[in-house]
């Protein structure tokens, strides 16, 4: 069961155990990010009531899913996300698993979060508010503030890119990063292969994302703490867009 947990924990995102810090300055966004204005969220072309959806493959077989639903606000927009995994031995549920937040973005800033966890029964909950330049945050017992605007981990979002700090919804933490282009490959989509930019995560998360040339993003992958593959396979992604 303890490599069972840890393998979910490492499908949401690597966790760190630093102190929050404040980062040095962030790299200018790579190749792949186009800042699209839209809803309020540069770089992101999705309309209200759309939806991204991934299945989750570990070594190739599937195991659960993601799914991140877009919903107009008053003067922003709303961002739900939803991961949720059941894992079976000889028909019957063992393990159950279920991630979710729910966000506010304005004027293409993250205004507030909220991400709760069902680790089998198991819960726990972090919450993020900005007020003026500064981002509070709440996770469990802890409370600190550090310098807004900061980017979740949810990925979605390729304003990210130019990021060298995020906020990882799992333990409250800020983690510092760097994400650097690799270059392009074609990647499998709801409307056939699209050629998309490969960036990878080093510092305190390691990943790898691909965003294609309308920022959108339209895969994922790492490895887990028991040295298997997990990857994001895109089920439908292209949204507010057509392949090219």
């Amino acid at each position: 069961m303890r490599t069972l947990f840890s393998f979910i924990l490492a499908l949401l995102t690597a966790i760190s155990i630093r102190e929050p810090a404040a980062s040095g300055p962030a790299p200018a966004p790579g190749p792949g990010y186009v800042a699209v204005a839209d809803l309020s969220v540069p770089g992101v072309p999705a309309v209200a009531g759309d939806e991204i959806l991934f299945d989750v493959r570990r070594n190739g077989k599937r195991v659960g899913f993601h799914r991140v639903r877009f919903d107009r606000a008053t003067d922003g927009l709303i961002v739900n996300s939803l991961f949720q995994i059941e894992i079976s031995f000889l028909g019957l549920t063992v393990y159950r698993y279920r991630y979710d937040s729910r966000a506010v973005w304005k004027g293409g800033d993250l205004e507030f979060i909220r991400a709760t966890v069902d680790d089998d029964g198991a819960t726990s909950e972090v919450q993020g508010r900005r007020v003026a330049d500064r981002f509070l945050i709440q996770a469990g017992d802890d409370a600190y503030d550090t310098a807004a605007p900061v980017f979740p981990t949810n990925h979605w979002n390729p304003g990210v890119l130019g990021q060298g700090r995020v906020l990882n919804t799992l333990t409250g933490r800020i983690n510092d990063v760097r994400i650097e282009a690799q270059g392009q490959e074609p990647v499998a989509t709801e409307q056939g292969e699209v050629f998309a930019t490969r960036y990878a995560y080093t510092g305190d998360l390691e990943t790898e994302v691909w965003y294609d040339v309308d920022g959108r993003w339209v895969k994922m992958r790492f490895k887990g703490r028991d040295g298997s593959t997990l990857e994001y396979e895109c089920r439908r992604c292209l949204i507010g867009g057509t392949a090219s």
